[in-house]
């Protein structure tokens, strides 16, 4: 006897609020970090609620998982990935982009919005680095950067002298 023999709402009433949390982003293609991530839990916690899931559904990988999940959020006639297929705002949300400043042109106090856009708890770049590396990785970074530059300049430079040649 498999879970489709039994009554839809019923086996998806057996499942927590967690293992739904982690079956819907399932459904969103989602792997086990970008999930972990989003729930703020371990990766091996998602993948136990997986398996707890599929032990007692009896699906052999995480794709059968899904595709049940989603077969039986369709029989009880619930949307699937938490919202309906007809909506047509999720064509136009595009996340932080829809908030971005109207002008093309940079400025200097735009980068705190960039900064604001990671999240709360996210570090920026320069502070990753200083919480790695420590001050002198910053410094390494940008010497390194500064370097880059001048390689490049003078990479150019004498490829430019090299087509001069040919003429």
């Amino acid at each position: 006897m498999t879970v489709m023999d039994h009554d839809p709402a019923e086996v998806l009433s057996d499942l927590t609020e967690k293992q739904i949390e982690v079956l819907d982003l399932l459904l969103q293609h989602k792997t086990t970090k970008q999930i972990a991530r989003e729930l703020a839990i371990a990766p091996n916690t998602v993948d136990a609620r997986i398996a707890t899931v599929r032990d007692k559904w009896g699906t052999v990988d995480r794709k059968a998982t899904a595709r049940v999940y989603a077969h039986l959020l369709e029989t009880c006639e619930k949307p699937t990935c938490g919202f309906s297929p007809l909506e047509t705002d999720v064509l136009h949300d595009h996340g932080f982009l829809r908030e971005l400043p109207g002008s093309p042109v940079f400025a200097v106090a735009d980068a705190q919005y960039w900064h604001r856009a990671a999240g709360p708890g996210s570090q920026g770049f320069l502070e990753a680095l200083d919480t790695r590396f420590g001050k002198f990785g910053r410094l390494g970074a940008a010497l390194a950067l500064a370097f880059a530059l001048a390689a490049t300049a003078v990479l150019s430079l004498a490829i430019a002298a090299g087509i001069e040649k040919l003429f």
